[in-house]
Formats: structure tokens, sequence, C-alpha cells
């Protein structure tokens, strides 16, 4: 596996544990709406059993897949007036972090890999 491909996984699992760690937003005064937390969560668990496979059957698309949905998953953030300002900077950075993620990814599949 080329660094290129262990760097995205690596970013991939950071943010699916950060998804995970998300539910906890249940029991918080500004959290996030349950369907969203609960939704976060379950991608983060499925970034992370993708990402453990993916050097055996080929789960790339998969953990790719994951990390799209759950950057959309956090764009209500946005419209929501009741939502804090510092929530925002965070999804925003997660977002960002989340389309390295994606790039590193799709351009270590591709890289040519050792014989």
């Amino acid at each position: 596996m080329n660094p290129t491909l262990k760097w995205g996984l690596a970013l991939a699992v950071l943010l699916g544990l950060l998804d995970i760690a998300g539910v906890s937003g249940l029991w918080a005064d500004e959290g996030p709406p349950a369907a969203l937390a609960i939704g976060g969560g379950v991608v983060g668990v499925i970034t992370i059993v993708a990402a453990a496979l993916a050097r055996r059957r080929g789960a790339i698309p998969v953990v790719i897949g994951s990390r799209v949905v759950s950057a959309l998953l956090g764009l209500p953030v946005y419209w929501a007036d009741d939502a804090p300002d510092w929530s925002k900077i965070v999804i925003g950075i997660a977002i960002a972090v989340t389309a390295a993620a994606i790039v590193l990814l799709a351009v270590g599949r591709r890289a040519p890999q050792p014989a």
C-alpha cells in the first residue's frame, strides 16, 4: 500500500472516529438533531470498517462514499438558525479534511502498486 493511500485512510479513520464521537451531542443542550447525529455515527462506523477491510478487499470506494455522505450530513448546520457559530467552523474544517482524504484516497488508488 502506497503512502498516499495510507494517509488518506488515516484521515478517513480519524474523521470516522469524530463522527462516532458526534453521537454524544444527543445529550448536549445545543446538540444536532437526533437523525443527523445517529446518521453520522453510523457513517463513521461504516468508514472505519471499510478502512479496515480496504487493504485486502478493495473497499476504498466505500470509504470515499461514506466520507461524502458524512460531509453532506454536516451541511445543514449552515442553514440552521439555532446552530452555534463554533459548529459552523468545526464542520467547515471537517469538510476540508474530508476533501483532502478523498483526494488522497482517489490518487492513492490510481498509483502504480510496487511489484
